[in-house]
């Protein structure tokens, strides 16, 4: 018996689980998000800025995270302290990581491609159906695993996730700090709500297409 089929079900429900997840983060770095959410949080309060204001600078941090050409954050901001050294410093570790998830998720995504284009001129479909429904059901359990980790100690969660991308007493501010102020823990626990909304919904569409998929080959040959 043939081992492709299984090695294109392995390959397709880890590509498109990165995928998945990819752009499920990447939908929340679009400017819609921090225009929604920043001021949602209480950031108005805690920086004594206006709806607007606090629009201006999450956008500011946002672009700042993910693009390299992305102008300096201001130092001073409404004659308040801005963004200092250590807070552009973590920001800086922040778009690395974003900016290398990215050109993961893209070869994930040209992966998924190329084994589905593969699979689909053979006319075996099997694995990539397969592959599909494992990715859908593999990204909704990760979800519902983080999720009950972080209701069940949202602080250590969020110290944890954090302890895999950053050198530890890199992330840390004093609560006065400016991004602490303009992202406050209520932003976060936003982002988090709003990132397993869209991986539900990312796992739902590759279910589906798994389904469909394992229909369609039914009347290949092959399958």
């Amino acid at each position: 018996m043939s081992t492709a089929p299984n090695r294109r079900h392995a390959l397709v429900a880890l590509a498109a689980t990165i995928v998945a997840l990819g752009l499920s983060v990447s939908i929340l770095l679009m400017p819609w998000f921090v225009f929604v959410a920043a001021p949602a949080s209480g950031a108005p309060e805690l920086t004594g800025f206006s709806e607007a204001g606090v629009r201006e600078v999450a956008e500011q941090v946002r672009y700042f995270v993910t693009h390299r050409d992305a102008p300096p954050l201001p130092a001073i901001i409404d004659g308040q302290a801005g963004f200092g050294e250590s807070s552009v410093s973590h920001l800086v570790d922040v778009r690395k990581v974003i900016l290398s998830a990215r050109w993961i998720t893209l070869m994930a995504t040209i992966l998924l491609a190329v084994v589905a284009a593969e699979a689909l001129s053979r006319g075996e479909l099997r694995g990539v159906s397969g592959g599909l429904r494992t990715a859908g059901w593999s990204t909704a359990g990760l979800v519902v695993l983080m999720g009950i980790v972080g209701t069940a100690n949202f602080d250590w969660f969020f110290s944890a996730f954090h302890g895999v991308f950053f050198k530890a007493g890199t992330w840390t501010f004093p609560s006065d700090e400016m991004m602490i102020r303009i992202f406050p823990e209520s932003f976060w626990t936003l982002a988090a709500g709003s990132w397993a909304v869209l991986s539900f919904v990312m796992a739902a569409v590759l279910v589906i297409a798994g389904v469909v998929g394992k229909r369609v080959s039914k009347g290949m040959p092959g399958n």
